[in-house]
């Protein structure tokens, strides 16, 4: 997993680590924060054919075709590439994947300060439509191999930050610099319920902060209670529409379950947020290993009773249907 930190500006060589004094970590949360996310993968074999793909891709290309992603391109950068030295953004979501060397991905926080990310062999990094950032091979690994993917785009087509632009070009590196402040300044604080809070309607917007989560949520249940879990694809922060399609016919016939379990019982429900970016085509995506969860796709429904000493499961449903509904009828 990269490391972060926040960038001392007034080191001249940006192609060294340059730590601030003393050093100032970025946590991971805050990286995700800003849309960037990241995920590791086999740099070894990214170019050998997937075993399960009948169309004979390549790993790389399953990847792409997992994500939706329309391109891909391999390149070398070294301290003269600087079409991504200059600090500029994309017009789509793109990743970035390095298969050899140590990479520095540099963009402002909200008051303008620069967060360096280290990727170094096999990560896989993130970038958002509309973040301005740069690409820094490390001075003592330069060249670095990268693998470039475009969600919509055919070819790597950056915006300098500054640069003479067409008014055209000006229109959308605007448009999509503004998405992305919308994007950071309206983290998700809501589930399909409403509101989320601590008690009855809790959200998790990360993996790892599941089983942390869980463990408040059952010291606070006692006998009869009934523990509901929705497993979805995170909403689009405008639109507030799930980026997969069965989690968004699964989230009213969930609402209406829950609202007649409300008359029967108490009911705590929390709701995970799956982000698509390093949730699609990934195997090692934790909810899909975590043992009681196994998830094999979403959306993923699961409804426990807490007993006088152990807890009950009602229910287990990935695709959204009956099985969603007839749980209410055991409580």
């Amino acid at each position: 997993m990269p490391g972060a930190w926040l960038l001392n500006s007034q080191e001249g060589n940006f192609t060294l680590p340059s730590h601030c004094s003393p050093d100032v970590s970025v946590p991971i949360n805050l990286l995700e924060a800003y849309g960037v996310y990241s995920r590791t993968v086999d740099p070894a074999t990214l170019h050998e054919r997937h075993p399960s793909d009948d169309e004979g891709r390549t790993r790389a290309q399953r990847l792409a075709w997992n994500l939706g992603y329309q391109g891909q391109e391999e390149v070398t950068l070294t301290a003269d590439s600087q079409e991504e030295l200059r600090e500029h953004l994309n017009l789509d979501e793109q990743m970035r994947i390095v298969e050899s060397g140590v990479l520095y991905i540099d963009f402002r926080d909200a008051e303008e300060r620069w967060i360096r990310v280290e990727a170094k062999s096999g990560d896989l990094v993130v970038l958002p439509r509309g973040l301005y950032h740069r690409l820094v091979p490390a001075a003592d690994s330069s060249p670095v191999k990268l693998l470039r993917l475009f969600r919509k785009s055919a070819v790597f087509q950056p915006i300098p930050r500054n640069g003479e632009l067409s008014v055209e070009a000006a229109a959308e590196a605007r448009a999509a610099h503004e998405d992305h402040k919308f994007y950071v300044s309206h983290p998700p604080t809501e589930t399909i319920l409403g509101p989320a809070n601590t008690e009855d309607n809790v959200l998790v917007k990360s993996p790892r902060d599941f089983d942390a989560t869980l463990d408040k949520v059952r010291a606070q249940l006692t006998p009869g209670d009934i523990l509901v879990l929705l497993f979805k694809g995170a909403s689009d922060r405008r639109t507030h529409q799930s980026w997969c399609p069965p989690c968004a016919t699964a989230e009213p016939i969930v609402r209406r379950a829950v609202e007649a379990a409300k008359q029967k019982r108490r009911v705590v429900y929390v709701q995970c947020n799956v982000e698509r970016s390093v949730y699609l085509g990934n195997p090692d995506y934790a909810y899909r290993k975590h043992p009681l969860l196994n998830i094999a796709s979403i959306p993923f429904f699961l409804v426990l009773e807490q007993r006088e000493k152990e807890v009950f499961e009602l229910c287990r449903e990935s695709d959204p249907g009956e099985g969603y509904n007839s749980w209410v009828e055991k409580i």
